[in-house]
């Protein structure tokens, strides 16, 4: 299952979500396979990219990372509106996310078994 989780962004927020995951792109870690193919999918598609709730997760690290990078590197005073826009965005993917995750979730849609059912079907 997958959303437009960047539906609705402006042309300047993509490009943001763009440059922090090229940036990331170049960071070794673990999670390093992952976001050139998200970052692949944000170049191709923009705003109707089509994410799962892993490339979601993904895009929110890096925002998060490079905002903590800029407070690390320029302290907690500068670039404060830079760190404010990664931060919201992050905030704003996260959101729709969960939200995603809470309307897709196979256990949620499952009949959940009420006391009643439960005693009959052990009767």
């Amino acid at each position: 299952m997958k959303t437009k989780a960047l539906n609705g962004m402006n042309s300047a927020e993509i490009q943001v979500i763009k440059e922090t995951l090229e940036r990331q792109c170049r960071v070794k870690s673990k999670e390093q396979i992952f976001f050139p193919m998200v970052l692949e999918k944000v170049k191709q598609h923009g705003s109707n990219v089509e994410l799962d709730g892993m490339e979601m997760k993904l895009i929110c690290f890096a925002l998060r990372r490079k905002a903590l990078i800029l407070t690390a590197v320029y302290g907690m005073d500068a670039l404060q509106q830079q760190k404010k826009v990664l931060y919201n965005l992050a905030f704003e993917i996260s959101k729709r996310r969960i939200q995603f995750q809470q309307s897709n979730n196979p256990v949620n849609k499952k009949e959940a078994q009420t006391a009643a059912t439960v005693h009959a079907s052990t009767i």
